[in-house]
């Protein structure tokens, strides 16, 4: 076996091996939504001009991808996933790969990498540990390199069984009792219903969605979907997705009234839970209801679990138990003053300013 690195530095180069690497994700050891190129090509176009250098990581059999990593390289040489910016940070990237080319494709990169001297760090933001090709990844890089760590953010997930029924019968009485009263009060005070709006309509209903999105989270200072590029991002993945049903958008109504939104992927077999909006000024908690109703939908087409995703609100506790770990990592190519910067900050700033806080 011969194995060849390949470096695509651009979005035409990416473009044109789009379907033979949405086959490689749907193959891989830990397929997810966000590997997939419909993602990526959406979200360079609308955050990577002024972030840095695109540039995606091939590994080939021959002709044969059987690997990648799909990176971008800051201007101070930093290495990032695609896709992780702080503002639109999506969830569990990392290594693509084939189960049965683990260890050949990791070392083959781990390889690529010690000679590649662009780079300065390598930053992982909450990979999944259950990702047991971007976990052995990261075994051999830290043979290779220095790096400093840390748990990172959980992501809770719902199991889902094969009836709505028996997902209540896993809470507990009281939270089993509540979750009935309020989708009955709902259904019948609030005539509420659920609409999966139609892609030719889009822009009837998808100023109605920005509404909600940015009226959900009017206490903060810039809620996502009042920024132009993220709002433009969505726009792009529904009119990409939504005909193919890979994107899923959700519209909550009380009677004729807009109430709350979810909108996500489908992949897999998982829900991705990818963003969600609704009118604070309602009564009803709609923002609990589209749950309800999203729930039962999805068990009805067979679809095994709901992906809360990033973000530890303490709502999600009331929906299920079950957390996803995950880890964070940053790789440095020489310990130089980068790494012990982040020492210093992480091992003694930071903890002193929890005590603080606690004060």
């Amino acid at each position: 076996m011969s194995l060849e690195i390949q470096k695509l530095i651009s979005l035409d180069e990416f473009s044109s091996i789009r379907e033979e690497w949405n086959s490689l994700i749907d193959r891989s050891i830990y397929p997810n939504v966000f590997f997939r190129a419909e993602w990526l090509l959406a979200w360079w176009k609308h955050f990577g001009s002024t972030l840095g250098t695109f540039c995606v990581l091939l590994v080939r059999d021959g002709n044969n991808l059987i690997g990648g990593l799909p990176l971008f390289r800051e201007r101070n040489g930093t290495l990032k996933f695609l896709g992780f910016d702080g503002v639109t940070c999506p969830e569990y990237l990392g290594l693509v790969v084939e189960e049965d080319q683990v260890n050949l494709v990791v070392q083959e990169l781990v390889n690529f990498l010690m000679s590649w001297s662009s780079w300065t760090q390598f930053y992982f933001e909450d990979y999944a540990i259950e990702d047991l090709g971007t976990l052995r990844f990261v075994e051999i890089m830290k043979r290779q390199f220095s790096f400093w760590e840390r748990a990172g953010e959980g992501r809770y997930y719902i199991p889902l069984p094969d009836s709505y029924e028996k997902y209540l019968m896993s809470r507990g009485q009281n939270n089993r009792y509540k979750k009935r009263k309020e989708l009955k009060k709902a259904i019948e005070r609030y005539h509420a219903r659920l609409v999966e709006p139609e892609f030719s309509e889009i822009n009837k209903w998808f100023p109605e969605l920005q509404r909600l999105g940015i009226a959900a989270l009017e206490h903060k200072t810039l809620p996502p979907m009042a920024r132009e590029n993220f709002s433009a991002l969505i726009y792009d993945l529904i009119v990409e997705l939504l005909p193919h049903r890979e994107f899923r958008i959700f519209m909550l109504y009380y009677g004729d009234i807009p109430a709350a939104f979810k909108l996500g992927f489908i992949y897999a077999g998982k829900f991705y839970d990818y963003l969600t909006g609704f009118d604070p000024n309602l009564a009803g908690r709609a923002g609990n209801i589209v749950i309800h109703f999203i729930l039962m939908k999805l068990i009805e087409e067979g679809i095994n679990e709901f992906d809360f995703l990033r973000g530890l609100e303490d709502y999600k506790t009331h929906w299920t138990e079950y957390m996803r770990h995950t880890q964070t990592i940053i790789f440095f190519r020489r310990r130089g003053l980068a790494y012990y910067r982040i020492k210093f900050i992480e091992n003694i700033i930071r903890p002193i300013w929890r005590k603080l806080k606690k004060k």
